[in-house]
């Protein structure tokens, strides 16, 4: 009997110590049992928040569509409150502006690894508005083994290969090319040329009736043909003929006809008719217009999304006119300042060419264009009239004549629940500085092709220039 004790001894000692291995050596995401998540972010230029935004870390299992913002966040859990972030000083602070106890550590109280996404939300900090609020940044949540998860913005690759170009031509200057370089349209531009020549009167017309030798019908009841027996009532009148913005009048010939129809009787002896005309006409007119065209790679449309499109203008002109809505929130590119080349004329004022979400559409208004009749099809500009404050009338021309102006044409992403329209939101897409002369906006064909800036690229490269990335170091306790 206990011989046979010794003899189980060994398998139930080589059970015990494969059980102690196994446990030892298994990935720490199985582990049941987690109730608290601490995040600690990372953070490679992300911007300042324009006054009344804040930032919020969330988490979510499901996400419907490509609908990030508000309720379309399906069963989004928040992790920690909104706060507050200083891109200078990389510190993060709370909404009273006080630097956090907790610097860039996040906890938040449940198991991140029971979710399937975690994203950061531009929010208003009274808590009004969508909540959560559009999804700025984002990343899949991954095994607890892989704990650096890479937070960024949510259609950054398709942002990435758009092209965008701007012209300055202004189509409701009357022609004036003292006026070129007012506008701003993100579009492309030509001055094409348009001939019209006017039909005075018909001078002669014959009708020639042929009808053919018998042939062999298959159909009893046969086919039928409409033939011109007579041409009368003649007369002139005018037609509209639009050439871009502008619409001309031409002089053309009317008339009427009395027709004979004839049904194949089985015989094959049908009419056929022809008809030769001829007329006088007036001299050729000739002219220029302008034809604005878009050749863009389109921008992705994320209203889903909760953002929008907005063009801007930052430019030392605007300043020394005193006109306006405000200064730009610059974006948390390293080493940025007044005297860069990135962006010229940062410390100027701005003037918005308006909202929009389809480079091939319209912008949402149009209230600095002093001919609302004449309006590229576009997103843009024409910063003639109107202009903040009061509405002043004043012209601005940002290319003036025998003069040099420092600025910038951007583009920035604009939140649905924005609190103002003053300032940019500092997520900037593209941007291209002012022509420095009015030789450049004077010509038959306009085409500034701008910079793209939505590069997200490795985190830890020290990237210059680009969309924001946060990086999250995940531990579960």
């Amino acid at each position: 009997m206990l011989r046979r004790h010794k003899r189980l001894l060994i398998p139930a000692f080589l059970a015990a110590v494969t059980a102690f291995w196994w446990g030892c050596t298994q990935p720490e995401d199985i582990i049941v049992g987690k109730s608290t998540t601490v995040v600690h972010l990372m953070a490679e230029r992300l911007p300042t928040t324009p006054p009344g935004m804040a930032y919020q870390l969330w988490a979510a299992d499901t996400l419907i569509s490509d609908e990030l913002y508000g309720d379309s966040l399906y069963e989004s859990v928040s992790m920690d409150e909104p706060f507050l972030y200083d891109f200078t000083t990389n510190t993060y602070h709370e909404l009273d502006g006080t630097e956090r106890a907790d610097s860039n550590r996040f906890q938040f109280a449940g198991d991140i690894l029971t979710y399937r996404w975690i994203f950061m939300t531009v929010q208003r900090a009274d808590g009004s508005g969508p909540i959560p609020g559009p999804v700025m940044l984002m990343d899949t949540v991954m095994p607890v083994d892989q704990s650096e998860l890479n937070l960024v913005f949510p259609r950054s690759d398709s942002l990435w290969y758009v092209a965008v170009e701007f012209n300055m031509e202004t189509p409701s200057d009357g022609r004036d090319p003292g006026t070129d370089g007012a506008a701003v349209w993100f579009s492309t531009y030509d001055e094409e040329t348009y001939t019209i020549q006017d039909t005075l009167a018909m001078t002669r017309w014959t009708i020639d009736t042929v009808r053919p030798a018998p042939v062999s019908f298959t159909d009893d009841e046969g086919d039928c043909v409409t033939s011109i027996v007579n041409i009368f009532n003649i007369r002139t009148d005018t037609v509209d003929v639009v050439y871009g913005f502008d619409t001309l009048q031409k002089q053309i010939v009317l008339f009427d006809v009395e027709t004979f129809t004839e049904c194949d009787s089985g015989q094959g002896n049908l009419f056929k008719t022809s008809v030769d005309l001829e007329w006088s006409t007036g001299p050729m007119r000739t002219g220029r217009y302008d034809d604005f065209k878009q050749v863009a790679l389109p921008l992705p449309d994320l209203r889903r999304m909760g953002w929008w499109y907005r063009g801007w203008v930052v430019s030392s002109v605007i300043r020394d006119l005193n006109v306006g809505v405000g200064q730009m929130t610059p974006p948390a590119w390293v080493g940025l300042n007044k005297h860069d080349s990135l962006i010229r004329g940062i410390d100027g004022r701005l003037l918005s060419t308006g909202l929009f979400y389809d480079l091939f559409q319209p912008d949402d208004d149009n209230p600095y264009v002093d001919d609302p009749v004449r309006v590229p099809p576009y997103p843009g500009e024409d910063f003639f009239r109107n202009i903040p404050p009061a509405g002043a009338d004043i012209e601005v021309n940002l290319v003036p004549p025998g003069g040099r102006s420092t600025g910038t044409v951007f583009i920035s992403m604009h939140p649905y629940n924005a609190l103002t329209d003053t300032t940019n939101f500092p997520l900037i897409v593209q941007t291209r500085d002012i022509p420095a002369d009015t030789f450049s906006v004077q010509t038959d064909h306009q085409q500034f092709v701008m910079s793209n800036k939505t590069n997200v690229g490795t985190f830890g490269m020290g990237d210059r220039v680009g969309f924001p990335q946060v990086q999250a170091r995940i531990q579960r306790f």
